[in-house]
Order: C-alpha cells, then sequence, then structure tokens
C-alpha cells in the first residue's frame, strides 16, 4: 500500500516539477521532441525502479538497429505499459494512445510536450487522422510504438488485433517490431497498491511488411496476414516467458 502511495504522490510531484523543468529548458534543443523523449525515459525509469521496486529483465536489444525506424507492436497488459516501454526500449519513438491518456494532469503535458498522438478510436474520421499522422512521424524517420488490441487485455492470451498498425506497414513499407510484456499487470495488484516485482520485455526481430506482397493479393489480404503472423509470434513468446515467471 505504502509504494503505491508513494507512487502516486511522489509521482504526482516529480512529474510535475520535470515538466516544467523541461518545459523551461527545451527551448534551447533544436530537437525538442527528442529530448523530451529521451528525458521520459528517465522518469518512468525513476517511477518504476525506485518508487514501485520494478526490476527490468530486458531481451533483444540486438534487434533494434541503428539507423532504422519501425512499427513498434506489443502486447498490452496494464497501464503500467507505456512507462515499462520508455524505461526499457532505447529508441526515438512516439505513442499512438487514447486520447483520454492526455487530459491526465502532468503526464498527458509530457506526452504532448513529446509529441506522441492521440487517437479516438470511436471516432473513423479522427482514427484516420490520427493514422496519417503517424504514417508522417514514420517518413520523418522515427518510430512510433502502437497496442494493436487497442485496449488493456490482463487475459493470457492477446485480444482480437486491430489493422492500423498493419495498413501502416503495408503503406508505408516500415518494418514490424513485435515486442512482449510479461508481469506488467503485477505491478498494481489495486490502483493504491504496487509491490516489487520482476517485469520482462522482449524485443523480437522485426518483420518486413514487404515479404507479405504476393501476386494476386488485395492490400487487405496483405495486412489481414501480417496481423495474424505477429499476432501468433507475439501469443508464443508471451506464453513462453510467462510460464517461465510463474
Amino acid at each position: 500500500m505504502i509504494r503505491g502511495v508513494f507512487f502516486w504522490f511522489i509521482g504526482g510531484i516529480v512529474t510535475l516539477l520535470w515538466d516544467i523543468l523541461l518545459l523551461i529548458i527545451s527551448p534551447f534543443f533544436p530537437r525538442r521532441q527528442d529530448f523530451f523523449h529521451n528525458n521520459v525515459r528517465y522518469w518512468a525509469i525513476f517511477l518504476l525502479r525506485v518508487l514501485c521496486g520494478v526490476r527490468f529483465d530486458v531481451e533483444g536489444l540486438e534487434n533494434l538497429h541503428k539507423g532504422k525506424n519501425y512499427i513498434i507492436v506489443s502486447n498490452h497488459r496494464s497501464y503500467t505499459d507505456i512507462l515499462v516501454g520508455n524505461a526499457t526500449v532505447p529508441i526515438q519513438f512516439r505513442w499512438l494512445a487514447k486520447k483520454s491518456l492526455f487530459k491526465v494532469p502532468a503526464i498527458g503535458w509530457a506526452m504532448r510536450f513529446a509529441g506522441y498522438i492521440p487517437i479516438v478510436r470511436e471516432r473513423a474520421v479522427s482514427a484516420s487522422r490520427s493514422l496519417d499522422r503517424t504514417a508522417d512521424v514514420l517518413r520523418s524517420g522515427v518510430s512510433v510504438w502502437i497496442f494493436p488490441e487497442g485496449t488493456r487485455t490482463p487475459e493470457l492470451k492477446l485480444g482480437a488485433f486491430k489493422r492500423g498498425a498493419f495498413r501502416l506497414a503495408r503503406e508505408t513499407g516500415t518494418p514490424l517490431l513485435p515486442v512482449v510484456f510479461v508481469n506488467t499487470d503485477k505491478i498494481f495488484t489495486k490502483p493504491y497498491r504496487a509491490k516489487p516485482q520482476q517485469v520482462r520485455v522482449r524485443v523480437l526481430e522485426p518483420i518486413d511488411p514487404a515479404g507479405f506482397r504476393q501476386s494476386g493479393m488485395n492490400e487487405r489480404a496483405v495486412e489481414e496476414q501480417l496481423m495474424e503472423v505477429v499476432r501468433d509470434i507475439i501469443q508464443r513468446s508471451y506464453d513462453a516467458r510467462a510460464s517461465r515467471s510463474s
């Protein structure tokens, strides 16, 4: 209980002060969003490691190739997944996240400053515009991170995937980078009850969408095949590591 209260109270104060400091000094850096994202990483490490006692077991960083950008796709176990992703995957990326998260005081400000992309999935026009903006980010050479389930799925089996990430991969030719989270749902057993936990993060090999274009296949079929393959890879990797952690 004490850790959970510390996380929300001290973490809230630190986040607010952190945002104010970054807002003041960021104009002196030519790539402001990159600067913010780099510092969000240290903020996430502080919240998880110092306040919650989380330990990170990270595999597969050798699959991140310098000079490459990706559409990062992962399972979504907990609201701490964004923090874990920032803390453990050391490349420039932008989150595609629910618009409601951007309304959270301090945390939402940091997300906007870092150039993360809000999406309203219930509105087709808003979702389409968000994907267009995401495509622009990819073309600029920066990676994006998408939860293809669209919402948290704490069950052992992944939820149904949405096609947005795979449409982007097909349209832009950007490789998909599967990432697996294990035990992030165990950091908080209740909203104000946190306990030390070893979180496992596995970065898998990138998948080139060009290899899925075959004669006679329409665009939707390519996207659905990509989606099926990636979902299966993430599920199998999760099953292997979850059984090792149990």
